[in-house]
């Protein structure tokens, strides 16, 4: 009884592995960013894997009363890979964001989406930002949509040194 038990577990335990090496999209570990002090840049990272080569991995992030997103490349550090978002707004309570990445067979994947609660006090008990300074101050941010405008918007503009506005689309 207790080998066809063992025998069960060892069959699973091979499929969850066999669904991690030979999945076909990207595999996306991340710890989801909860809370951050409103003055700071949040910041966030994910282990990402594929069977393949991982290309590009973005996060996508929007003030929490927004309708359309802004995103940011995340860079490889040698283990993981990290994005800064830039400092919102005094208005903004919560930033909400989700991960995505493409590999070499332009397969993607997402991450559901997260909120990032930003306090003014100690009402985060573990705030995740970006200590490094002049990492925060080399922003790149794209806009999704032409209504976005050329500028960002419920984000301050400290920090970011491009904002790359969406293009309109030619008829």
């Amino acid at each position: 009884m207790r080998l066809g038990a063992l025998a069960v577990g060892w069959a699973l335990t091979f499929s969850w592995l066999a669904g991690i090496v030979f999945s076909d999209e990207p595999l996306i570990d991340h710890q989801p960013v909860i809370c951050s002090l409103a003055e700071k840049n949040p910041r966030t990272c994910a282990y990402v894997a594929d069977d393949g080569e991982v290309k590009k991995v973005r996060v996508y992030f929007r003030a929490d009363k927004q309708a359309t997103y802004y995103w940011s490349e995340m860079v490889f550090d040698g283990i993981q890979y990290c994005a800064t978002l830039p400092v919102a707004k005094d208005s903004v309570r919560k930033v909400e964001y989700y991960l995505w990445a493409i590999d070499n067979d332009f397969e993607t994947q997402r991450t559901r989406t997260y909120g990032i609660l930003l306090g003014h006090d100690t009402s985060c008990e573990y705030p995740v930002f970006d200590e490094d300074s002049e990492r925060a101050s080399k922003l790149v941010v794209y806009a999704t949509s032409p209504k976005q405008g050329k500028s960002i918007r419920d984000f301050e503009e400290q920090g970011i040194v491009k904002f790359i506005p969406a293009a309109k689309r030619k008829k």
